[in-house]
């Protein structure tokens, strides 16, 4: 995993959360247009990572944000969360704890 994949990840993330913080209000005509080409961009940008690497980074701006007090943020992230698990674009909670533990005893046999 290349630290350009990471800071690349990262800003697709944060820009698919602020365009959810600003979905309070239905989107008609052309901004619901023009919301749609910029998801599937920022999605795009997601390509080559895997849905674990989205799933840490994603739980990594959702702590952030909940030590901010950042209610909508986190909000925001807690239903892109839920899309992206829905799209197989990102791991659901057991899943992702499963890995982690995996992972955690296979460093600790080492």
């Amino acid at each position: 995993m290349s630290l350009l994949e990471d800071v690349r990840r990262s800003y697709a993330l944060r820009k698919l959360t602020r365009l959810f913080e600003g979905f309070a209000e239905p989107a008609v005509g052309a901004q619901y247009r023009r919301n749609t080409q910029a998801i599937g961009r920022w999605l795009d940008q997601l390509h080559g990572s895997s849905p674990q690497q989205v799933t840490h980074t994603l739980f990594k701006h959702m702590r952030e944000s909940r030590s901010r007090g950042d209610e909508r943020r986190f909000n925001a992230q807690t239903v892109l969360l839920e899309l992206m698990v829905e799209s197989n674009r990102a791991l659901d909670l057991v899943t992702y704890s499963a890995l982690l533990c995996v992972t955690s005893s296979r460093q600790e046999g080492s």
